[in-house]
């Protein structure tokens, strides 16, 4: 019997040799439509590839708002968010701006080369959607008028 079990290659299969009434059910695949439209979250990589290092993220960022499931490798530690707003907020400040330039000169690279090193098509787009989004919060937020 054990055998005729272990030979059957799906579920249907299994529940019928135990003439088990309780189908399996497949679970519907969830929809993500816990965050508003509106909203452009921004990753690490993004934050990277404009200037940011792992201590100025500790240093000048409060604590992710939000954290995703990370789609790339299942099991993996979820990836930490923050809105444009307040990526946009943070990079406006004095102390920021001397930041950045500092390391970039110690880095001997510009914000140019990091942008210009970005060879995946979705990878650029979702980073010219975060730029246009924390641009578009500092011009909003801080014109001279």
């Amino acid at each position: 019997m054990a055998e005729r079990y272990a030979q059957a290659s799906t579920s249907d299969e299994r529940d019928r040799f135990y003439a088990n009434d309780a189908r399996r059910i497949a679970p519907e695949p969830s929809r993500r439509t816990d965050r508003p439209p509106s909203t452009v979250w921004i990753t690490k990589p993004i934050l990277k590839t404009r200037g940011w290092t792992e201590a100025a993220i500790r240093e000048f960022l409060p604590r992710p708002e939000k954290h995703y499931s990370n789609p790339h490798v299942k099991g993996r530690s979820p990836m930490p968010l923050w809105s444009a707003r307040t990526v946009g907020r943070v990079e406006a400040t004095d102390d920021w701006q001397l930041w950045l330039a500092q390391s970039l000169a110690r880095r001997g690279i510009t914000l140019r080369h990091l942008t210009e090193s970005i060879r995946d098509n979705g990878f650029r787009h979702r980073f010219q959607t975060a730029h246009r989004a924390i641009t578009a919060y500092q011009e909003s937020r801080y014109r001279i008028r």
